[in-house]
């Protein structure tokens, strides 16, 4: 079976669909990355400041989690039916279901994922500027 002949199994599983959510938590996203862009430029970073955007970044992330919990409760569910679907090729069946999961949660885990890094080029502007860690570092 050639990899592009693979197709995920047809079924509904009722996930919503978050398009305009994760568009609105971009446009967010957006505005705090030119915000981070202009205080490395001026160098303007600060205790309060970084609290502010570290706060502001936690807020997106936590939304966008928010919304990928569907994604996960549907995890059992859709590795039963592909058990089922390639029975006499358990392997296949396997790395169907992983390969659709994440195709599920791509659009989340984007959003994520920028979120940390966000977090970490924040974090590195205010050790880079004050030579100590951040004021919300607790270890």
């Amino acid at each position: 079976m050639a990899e592009d002949e693979i197709k995920f199994i047809d079924y509904d599983f009722k996930l919503p669909v978050h398009a305009n959510e994760l568009s609105k938590a971009e446009e967010v996203l957006d505005k705090l990355k030119d915000k981070i862009t202009l205080i490395k430029s001026t160098k303007s970073i600060n205790d309060k400041i970084h609290t502010k955007l570290f706060d502001e970044i936690i807020r997106v992330l936590d939304y966008v989690g928010q919304l990928s919990v569907s994604a996960f409760n549907v995890a059992e569910e859709m590795e039963r039916m592909y058990t089922m679907q390639y029975l006499q090729q358990p392997a296949l069946g396997k790395k169907l279901w992983l390969d659709h999961y994440e195709h599920i949660h791509h659009p989340y885990t984007i959003l994520k994922n920028r979120c940390f890094r966000m977090l970490d080029d924040l974090d590195d502007e205010f050790i880079r500027r004050f030579k100590r860690k951040p004021p919300n570092w607790k270890i």
